[in-house]
């Protein structure tokens, strides 16, 4: 008798702790959904954010202005974090002019490029910014950071002192 009166005692309590346990983690659980939603939510306003504007440069000698979109790889964030930049344009080859940024680019999530006339590249060996106006060779190490949306009869002209400049 003794352990069904200290039976009836404790089930209560038990049962009363069991009922709570429930209650809190079905708020918890509805609190990490709402919080997984909310991070879901800004996730993709940065997404359409980004989306919505590009990141672009301008290359610039005399009247001349070529203007780039940049996609979003390292290399092409990294060349984007030392501008403004005011250089020399090299010829090299028949189809393409580089440059030389100040530091080396981080290839690490870089597309290979796509052999397409208009595309702004990254020679990784030799650390040089390539602006084709051909078509050229794909290469194991040439990388894409970019196309071509407006002047791309004027970047075969470029010589000299040429000035990148973020557009915003």
């Amino acid at each position: 008798m003794k352990k069904f009166i200290i039976f009836l005692c404790i089930a209560p309590l038990l049962f009363l702790m069991y009922g709570c346990h429930g209650k809190n983690s079905l708020k918890q659980d509805q609190f990490s959904e709402a919080e997984k939603g909310r991070k879901t939510h800004l996730s993709k306003e940065n997404t359409d954010s980004e989306k919505e504007k590009p990141i672009k440069i301008q290359v610039r000698t005399g009247e001349l202005v070529i203007v780039y979109t940049l996609n979003n790889s390292q290399a092409a964030k990294d060349l984007y974090a030392q501008l403004p930049l005011t250089l020399e344009v090299q010829n090299f080859g028949s189809n393409e002019k580089i440059f030389y940024p100040p530091k080396e680019l981080d290839i690490s999530d870089t597309p290979l490029a796509n052999a397409e006339k208009g595309s702004l590249c990254y020679y990784a060996p030799w650390a040089d910014v390539v602006l084709f106006y051909g078509q050229f060779q794909a290469n194991s190490d040439l990388y894409t950071l970019g196309e071509v949306v407006s002047g791309e009869e004027d970047i075969q002209k470029l010589s000299g002192s040429i000035t990148v400049t973020a557009i915003d």
